[in-house]
């Protein structure tokens, strides 16, 4: 390596072959999907494919019975319409939240290709794009600049933060390197390698680009977001609707197939003519038609609309407990995470050093000192700088921590004169110390305590009391510092050397706290059934301490650690054995995390992971559900699908619960419309056999249909968030949505509201005799509106119902406002429809008895339903 030749840069002959035989420092971009792509994107949905074989269907029947009366539907027109509307607005939904959610890799392309460098080319230092860097160039950098190619040191001394690649804290020395054997080292500790996408924080130097573009450590993340070749994972709650989806397609063919052929038996059986071929099929066509409608009919075309709006309604409230919500299938998934992969920087611990104790000479532990001379001398001994708002900022973490903590006891920038100081030396990394030198020959001493114990002659009390320091003293100190270095503290001893006599004033104990908040939050999470895995860039003793204070590792027995080596050596299928039983990966490289959340998925898992830096994008992207953090690079948080703002595993928990309490709102919500559903199948099934015309006018099925999608997704949408709800296991992956519970819910409800509608229907008992009043004018129409009050009232009552588990079916109802206004508005306006609404909804005004009548016997569902809850619960 000549220093010379390197300083002169490349000629523009040289850039010119370099550039056609290595390419440039330009990342691969992925094409940016328009508003209409991502518009006929979103027909790829079941549901929508659903919604629109049955338009397709309709609309085909609706032009045959131009052509063939006898075919026509009388509410064919409402019936389109209504479909039309479900298509666009749940299709709306989704294209309008997935244009805000375009291109997950945009952001690493904004945020590195439109930067510029500092290249030496024909021995004259140029302003170039970072992207137009070949690889031989000679860059110089300097504090402030951010590294723009993985590359070697060649010349100068630099600090570098590499947190947005490895998720550390802590600055990395780098020094310059006399040949290229780490030109190709992907090792971030590497002495002399720098890597793109690392801040320099002090010093400058100049680097020669070794690996650039796609090849660089920070290429290959990008490359892993831009691959389009990985098969994307479907997310887990849309899994499930398609398992809703087949049921009700088996169900509706089912009810369908069975009408039909009871149709064309039942119409020939009872026929008074004789039978032709043309009457036969005539009838045939009858029933064709009739399946038809029964099929479409079996459609909850609301759901994905509701689904949508109740996410919607959710994921805004989300804003104001720190969470941004950026793609809200991935945030519906998290109700049904049962792992989640977090970092252990800034989430579990609060993602900077502090000063939490000190180690007198004489091995005491003591919380603090208020010793002015100490102050001055982690003070005077420090680079960092006390901003406009009274922060320590500038220099190393540690630098600030110690100034911090002066700060918090008191000290301002007027407390030292700065005109006593002769020299002063930031942290040398060969002498692992930094060394203030006063005027009158005082030195103030910083750095590892093994290079200065050896030289301690006395030690100072925290009150400024000098003793001398003996064997037993030192010994004393040694074993204290074990201890701690066992509690992931990390070690710093302050000195002053003057007249031959060095004083140990302490040695201090700094370390990454672990959050307040996160040892409460990882207990509930266990108990939530989610594994909390800790994946860290830090050694593994910290990383075992971390997480045994955080309670990640509770039992040392059972529960896995492994490092970034043990994990290589194992093959897939040997991970996947031990990942039931992982908690902590120290030492982690970027593509750890993907291969983990990848492998995890391959289980079965609902994975969840957390990340702040670029090299967590990749498995952001990976994860059903990834975490990004509020303070963390851009990239990170277009690749996650939901942003924490405050850091916080806390808003991880509350993400959790809020996401349980949606895909709770969807069960009722499938309970509320499949009950009405499956009763208005079960009608249609018996019509032929009872004889009965079409029981619902055009302009009724129209309110019915408003009551079971928007009123209903409304109503629902709003449901209280329930602590409780942190206490069960998540649903599996390939759990059905339609639990048992749902499904007695259905059958029992449909079931009452059925022979509910016979009983009414048929005069059973003279139950209809009885509230048709004497004299009525049509007590065809009357009979009908009282079964349409019924049906109505009864649905109402059993949003009662299906808004708890539990008997007590008013829990928590005064915290859903929008359900009182909505569920007490349709019983009005039905109440109003039947009165005065005779001429549009083909009804006739009920007397106060028939609609009393109609109330009890509605009501009734709430009994019948409370017997079923407590047959399920036994």
């Amino acid at each position: 390596m000549n220093k010379e030749v390197l300083m002169q840069g490349l000629s523009g002959q040289q850039v010119g072959e370099s550039k056609a035989k290595y390419g440039t420092n330009e990342l691969a971009k992925k094409d940016t999907e328009s508003l209409w792509s991502m518009f006929i994107g979103a027909f790829d949905d079941i549901w929508i494919k659903v919604l629109c074989a049955a338009l397709a269907l309709k609309v085909i029947l609706a032009v045959l019975g131009i052509f063939v009366p006898a075919l026509s539907g009388g509410n064919d027109a409402v019936e389109i319409v209504s479909i039309v509307i479900a298509i666009a607005l749940a299709t709306g939904f989704s294209t309008l939240s997935e244009y805000r959610n375009t291109s997950r890799s945009e952001a690493l392309q904004e945020e590195y290709s439109k930067t510029y460098a500092k290249v030496v080319r024909d021995g004259k230092l140029v302003n170039i794009l970072t992207s137009e860097i070949v690889k031989g160039d000679t860059i110089l950098i300097q504090a402030g600049d951010k590294v723009p190619a993985d590359g070697l040191l060649f010349e100068g001394k630099i600090k570098v933060s590499q947190a947005a690649l490895n998720g550390e804290s802590r600055d990395e020395n780098k020094a310059a390197v006399t040949n290229m054997d780490e030109a190709e080292s992907t090792d971030y500790s590497s002495q002399g390698k720098v890597f793109m996408g690392s801040v320099v924080t002090s010093g400058e130097g100049y680097m020669i680009a070794t690996v650039i573009g796609d090849s660089s450590e920070l290429g290959k993340i990008n490359k892993s977001l831009t691959d389009t070749s990985e098969e994307e994972r479907k997310d887990t709650s849309s899994l499930k609707l398609e398992g809703v989806a087949a049921g009700i397609g088996k169900l509706g063919v089912s009810a369908a197939a069975i009408a039909g052929i009871l149709h064309v038996v039942l119409t020939l059986i009872r026929a008074d003519q004789a039978i032709t071929v043309v009457s036969v099929l005539l009838v045939i066509a009858e029933a064709v038609m009739l399946m038809a409608s029964i099929v479409i009919m079996a459609v909850p075309e609301g759901l994905p609309m509701m689904n949508s709006l109740v996410q919607s309604m959710n994921t805004e409230s989300m804003y104001k407990k720190n969470i941004l919500v950026s793609h809200k299938a991935a945030f519906s998934d998290s109700a049904y995470m049962n792992v989640l992969f977090s970092d252990k920087t800034g989430t579990i611990t609060q993602g900077n050093l502090s000063l939490v104790e000190l180690i007198t000479g004489n091995g005491r532990i003591v919380p603090s000192y208020q010793n002015k001379e100490f102050i001055e001398a982690i003070t005077l001994n420090n680079l960092a700088k006390v901003s406009a708002e009274g922060k320590a900022i500038g220099s190393n973490n540690m630098d600030r921590a110690l100034l911090t903590y002066a700060i918090q006891n008191g000290y301002n920038d007027s407390d030292n004169d700065p005109d006593k100081v002769e020299e002063i030396s930031g942290f040398d990394s060969e002498k692992k110390c930094a060394t203030v030198k006063l005027k009158n020959g005082l030195v103030y001493w910083k750095g590892a305590t093994e290079n200065i114990i050896d030289k301690v002659t006395h030690y100072m009390l925290p009150d400024g009391e000098e003793r001398e320091f003996t064997k037993a003293d030192k010994d004393k100190v040694e074993e204290q510092m074990h201890a701690q270095a066992k509690r992931t503290m990390k070690l710093l001893s302050v000195a002053k050397i003057s007249d031959g006599k060095t004083v140990l004033m302490a040695v201090l104990c700094l370390r990454d706290n672990v959050r307040t908040d996160a040892v409460e939050t990882v207990q509930i999470l266990n108990d939530a059934g989610i594994q909390v895995v800790m994946v860290t860039g830090d050694a593994e003793e910290t990383a075992v301490a971390i997480a045994k204070e955080a309670g990640i590792l509770a039992d040392e027995k059972k529960d896995v650690v492994l490092t970034h080596e043990e994990m290589e050596k194992l093959s897939d299928e040997e991970l996947k054995k031990v990942l039931p039983n992982l908690r902590v990966v120290s030492r982690a490289k970027p593509l750890d995390k993907k291969r983990l959340v990848s492998l995890s998925q391959q289980i079965d898992n609902v994975c969840g992971m957390t990340g702040d830096g670029v090299n967590d994008a990749p498995a952001l992207k990976q994860a059903d559900i990834g975490f990004a953090m509020g303070d963390g690079t851009a990239v990170a948080q277009e690749a996650g699908d939901v942003v924490i703002l405050n850091n916080s595993l806390t808003s991880i928990k509350d993400c959790v619960l809020n996401s349980r309490t949606m895909a709770k709102s969807v069960g009722k919500f499938l309970i509320f419309q499949l009950t009405v559903n499956i009763s208005t199948l079960l009608m249609n099934i018996l019509a032929p056999i009872l004889g009965w015309t079409e029981p619902f006018s055009i302009v009724q099925i129209l309110w019915i249909n408003l009551i079971m999608d928007t009123l209903a997704a409304m109503a629902f949408g709003g449901e209280p968030i329930l602590d409780r709800y942190m206490k069960e296991q998540p649903a599996k992956r390939t759990d059905n949505i339609l639990t048992p519970y749902i499904k007695s819910a259905i059958g029992v409800s449909a079931v009452f509201i059925t022979l509910g509608s016979i009983l009414i229907l048929e005069n059973i008992g003279g139950i209809t005799s009885w509230v048709v009043p004497t004299g009525c004018a049509d007590p065809g129409l009357y009979e009908k509106t009282f079964m349409f009050a019924f049906f109505i009232y009864a649905i109402i009552f059993n949003s009662l119902n299906t808004r708890s588990e539990k008997y007590n079916l008013l829990e928590h109802i005064g915290e859903n406002k929008n359900f009182i206004l909505v569920m007490g508005a349709i019983f009005i306006l039905q109440t109003i429809i039947i009165e005065v609404g005779g001429k549009v909804f083909n009804t006739t005004m009920l007397e106060p008895k028939a609609l009393l009548v109609s109330m009890a016997l509605a009501v009734l569902i709430i009994p019948v339903d409370l017997i079923r809850k407590a047959v399920i619960r036994r």
